[in-house]
């Protein structure tokens, strides 16, 4: 496509900026999870960003009504082969995969991305591997799992997980400090990172993230606030990627988005801090 008929310069397009971050997860239509949180992080910093939902639900899951589900396998191809072909993402610097309906949808976006780095070859991958939490358990297909590991990891520059889904990710039990890091440095991708969130014990009064980087390992904590409210996955991982665009390393960029989501906690609980 020549640069004439691109996306920038169409006419059509009444934000023309170049985008910096495509944002695959979950879409509900009320909730503060998914493409919904982390895309609100990301465009109240000034990025703007594309939006690509693997599945479609009125509410969270956790309500006595549901509707929706996965997106067809056709239209997320054709979603994401539609804006390699109209050239909307040559300025892409990260691809954030989240929240995956099924297993297969793993190796689509693996193909695609492999696509889009060979025309925007300084972009980056990062995985939110939204599979579960310590309180709910598992709230995917365990299948989608394996499907990280086999067909996104390799080619990631940075992970997310939980410590749960640190677990399932790295088939291991990680029921204490030492079990955890040995896990997540297996995991890193390399010259990549790691960053397990609520990386300590459930029972403790403060909530850690441990950040694996090519210079070792090292732990965060901020304070332990009870919540049932979910999306906090989703805003750290967002902010992470704030920060890594406005050139903070890894180690600082946790720091900030462990900050954030406390406060973003504590606004939703009503809580002083």
């Amino acid at each position: 496509m020549s640069a004439e008929d691109s996306v920038l310069t169409s006419g059509w397009e009444m934000d023309r900026r170049p985008v910096d971050v495509v944002v695959i997860s979950s879409q509900v239509a009320y909730g503060s999870v998914g493409t919904t949180a982390a895309v609100r992080v990301l465009t109240e910093a000034g990025h703007r960003c594309v939006q690509i939902p693997t599945v479609i639900l009125g509410t969270l899951p956790h309500y006595p009504r549901l509707h929706g589900g996965a997106l067809p396998d056709e239209w997320l191809s054709g979603i994401l082969d539609d804006l390699l072909e109209l050239d909307a993402l040559q300025s892409v610097s990260y691809v954030l995969v989240g929240y995956l309906a099924h297993a297969g949808q793993a190796r689509l976006i693996a193909d695609w991305y492999r696509r889009l780095r060979e025309r925007v070859p300084g972009v980056q991958l990062v995985i939110d591997p939204a599979m579960g939490d310590d309180d709910v358990g598992m709230y995917t297909d365990p299948a989608v799992a394996a499907s990280y590991g086999e067909h996104l990891s390799p080619l990631a520059v940075g992970l997310t997980p939980n410590r749960f889904e640190l677990g399932l990710m790295s088939d291991a039990v990680v029921d204490d400090a030492a079990a955890v890091e040995n896990a997540a440095v297996a995991l890193r991708p390399p010259d990549g990172w790691v960053i397990v969130t609520s990386s300590a014990d459930p029972g403790e009064d403060a909530v850690g993230n441990l950040i694996v980087t090519d210079d070792g390992a090292e732990a965060t904590a901020h304070d332990r606030i009870t919540t049932h409210a979910k999306g906090a996955g989703d805003i750290f991982v967002a902010t992470v990627i704030m920060r890594l665009l406005a050139g903070d390393t890894v180690a600082g960029s946790a720091e900030f988005a462990g900050s954030a989501v406390a406060a973003a906690i504590r606004r939703a609980e009503g809580v002083d801090g």
